[in-house]
């Protein structure tokens, strides 16, 4: 799918609304569909395991028949075994005979799509709907899955089975640890530190998403068709998973540079995204893209004009980095913490204190060590820190808190009085554009919770937020220790800007 680069995924699997994973954007129905797979539980067992040679191997032997029509009909057979033919059609797409070498490897292109990632996108998709139809009788052939070697699987089967017998299932947390480990390959000149974990929400979560923006959208000539968009998009998430494989977001860490300003040819941006994917395919796809690469003391590293490095440095692990000039990218830097697994970040001394101080378990933090470069903002320009903190509560809802701290309570006294402005004209412009935009209600709700106090050389400021995913709240993040007025812009903007997300 063009235009579907490992940025794009990052970008998608971290906007919530549905789930972590790529292919909990991809609907069951719509996925078999394009496979021409009528769904039932022998149909999807079928799928899992491999067919008596003794049945696949007259099939294999006519497709090289003398008859257009015995080849015709071998295929069409084949085709509807499925994966279950695989092993004969491996061998058979070796063949000396250029009919059966040519139908073997067009068959197998029709089963999977191209490629190893599509065959396990197929897998996965088959363990999935078994748990979605709810059978007793799929439990036999879903159990041997969980001893399963093969990335997702054993996760995959876990959950089928517990949704057969109604038992919960606990997704894969990230531990403290690698939250820290994270940490350790920003580079040491960073001014802001922030990481999110991106929150499970499953196939079902998507689609309810999905249905809530339907109904929100008005039904109006310049309004595309809500289920041709769905359809749109299941045919590239489908296109794009059996390109690179299926992928977890589990967690983002990013780190700005301490010169990031004004002066458009300076700063530099590094997003450490955790979780689980095929590197392999990455690295495959950014090279067919024609991306240049790069050994660095054992890394390999793609380069792709305007738009930085990727470094798929583990198969848990993609490193991004970019910046307005590449020549200043801290790439090296970035390579280094790769290769040293340090036990401690690289960050410059303050930095480093400000995020000890921080609950780093916690769904969304965030500090700003105040830099020159960051005064240019004059929002920011009384300040020497600013720490952004979250807790979870029960009900699901996130407590926001933010707190910044500097030396002049007079131009303390001014950014407050500008931040209380803000908030006010953010509300009313907020309330007038939701009017248009039901979905987004969660975000007046939230502006609607802030409150603000100074007492003297410190700024507070929290909030409640509730059913908002974690990535919506990155402008909350962005836009209140600089002001609120990028949230008016936002809700104005026909399309979310890429840099407002990131």
């Amino acid at each position: 799918m063009v235009g579907f680069g490992p940025e794009i995924l990052v970008l998608l699997l971290s906007m919530g609304g549905g789930g972590n994973e790529l292919l909990d954007f991809l609907p069951t129905d719509a996925y078999w569909k394009t496979k021409g797979v009528a769904v039932s539980v022998e149909r999807l067992t079928e799928e899992l395991r491999l067919a008596d040679p003794a049945a696949v191997a007259p099939l294999i032997r006519d497709l090289g028949a003398e008859r257009h029509e015995t080849r015709e009909e071998a295929t069409r057979k084949l085709i509807a075994l499925g994966p279950a033919a695989e092993r004969g059609l491996r061998k058979a797409a070796e063949s000396d005979d250029p009919e059966v070498r040519s139908r073997a490897k067009e068959i197998l292109g029709a089963i999977y799509g191209v490629g190893e990632q599509a065959k396990m996108v197929r897998r996965l998709m088959a363990v999935r709907t078994l748990g979605e139809l709810k059978k007793p009788e799929a439990l036999p052939a879903l159990r041997p899955l969980l001893e399963s070697k093969e990335p997702f699987v054993a996760d995959y089967a876990r959950r089928a089975i517990a949704a057969l017998e109604a038992k919960p299932c606990e997704p894969p947390r990230v531990t403290k640890e690698a939250r820290w480990a994270d940490l350790c390959l920003l580079p040491p000149n960073c001014g802001f530190v922030g990481q999110f974990a991106a929150a499970p929400g499953g196939p079902a979560a998507f689609e309810k998403a999905i249905k809530t923006i339907k109904e929100a959208l008005p039904k109006t000539p310049d309004v595309p068709d809500p289920d041709r968009m769905l359809d749109e998009l299941a045919k590239g998430v489908c296109a794009a998973a059996e390109g690179v494989g299926n992928a977890r977001l589990d967690l983002v860490t990013i780190g700005l540079s301490d010169d990031m300003g004004d002066d458009g040819d300076k700063g530099s941006i590094v997003i450490v995204a955790r979780g689980l994917y095929n590197a392999e395919a990455v690295a495959a796809i950014l090279k067919g893209e024609g991306a240049a690469s790069e050994v660095i003391d054992g890394i390999p590293v793609y380069h792709r004009e305007f738009e930085g490095a990727f470094i798929p440095s583990s198969r848990d692990r993609l490193v991004i980095v970019f910046g307005p000039n590449n020549e200043h990218l801290p790439i090296k830097e970035v390579v280094a913490g790769i290769k040293a697994n340090r036990d401690e970040p690289a960050l410059n001394a303050e930095m480093l204190r400000l995020v000890r101080g921080i609950d780093t378990a916690a769904p969304l933090w965030g500090a700003i060590r105040v830099t020159p470069a960051y005064r240019e903002a004059p929002i920011l320009a009384p300040f020497e820190t600013v720490v952004f903190t979250s807790q979870q509560a029960q009900d699901g809802a996130l407590a926001l808190r933010l707190v910044a701290r500097g030396k002049d309570a007079a131009a303390i006294k001014a950014a407050t009085d500008e931040l209380e402005k803000g908030l006010k004209e953010a509300k009313e412009e907020v309330k007038r554009e939701i009017t248009q935009i039901p979905a987004l209600k969660p975000i007046p709700e939230l502006l609607e919770s802030i409150r603000i106090e100074n007492d003297g050389q410190r700024v507070t400021i929290t909030g409640t937020a509730k059913q908002m995913p974690q990535t919506l709240l990155i402008p909350f993040l962005i836009f209140l220790p600089m002001g609120f007025d990028g949230f008016g812009e936002l809700m104005d903007a026909p399309e979310p800007p890429a840099e407002a997300v990131e």
